[in-house]
């Protein structure tokens, strides 16, 4: 459809006129300044969204617990939010105080290694001791004996 063809399109669809105080029409101009929104088009789409939402305006235009309940619900869980952020973090620097623990107490490879040669040299004079001390008791014996 051409431009002219909707504009006399819109044309035919009846106007009515909507009376409203200069001081609400003031108020009406101020609030859409900027929107690129005519007075036609917010009465339109005003009207409209109140059938969607079955927003009444009688009884709920300046019943403001609605909004305070939910912004009561938005600061708890900002704060619940918070605080897992806080346990979050600190459980995140326990572990890694755990990390650094274990690491230090953990022996490196190379320190198992000298640890294993030295038991297996301690092993060794440890058997050698116990044949000298059996040698020496035989010879003991022997002494007692003669």
């Amino acid at each position: 459809m051409e431009k002219g063809q909707e504009s006399k399109q819109k044309r035919k669809t009846p106007l009515t006129t909507i009376a409203i105080s200069q001081e609400y029409a003031q108020k009406l101009d101020e609030y859409l300044k900027g929107t690129g929104i005519t007075r036609k088009e917010f009465v339109e789409l005003s009207v409209d969204y109140f059938q969607r939402t079955g927003f009444d305006l009688r009884g709920e235009a300046f019943d403001l617990s609605p909004l305070e309940k939910v912004a009561g619900r938005l600061e708890q869980s900002a704060k619940i939010m918070e605080q897992h952020n806080e346990e979050t973090e600190a459980v995140r620097l326990l572990l890694q105080t755990v990390r650094e623990q274990t690491a230090k107490q953990l022996p490196a490879p190379e320190l198992i290694a000298h640890a294993a040669e030295e038991k297996a040299k301690a092993e060794a004079k440890s058997e050698e001791q116990e044949r000298e001390i059996a040698r020496l008791r035989s010879e003991n014996s022997a002494l007692l004996e003669y």
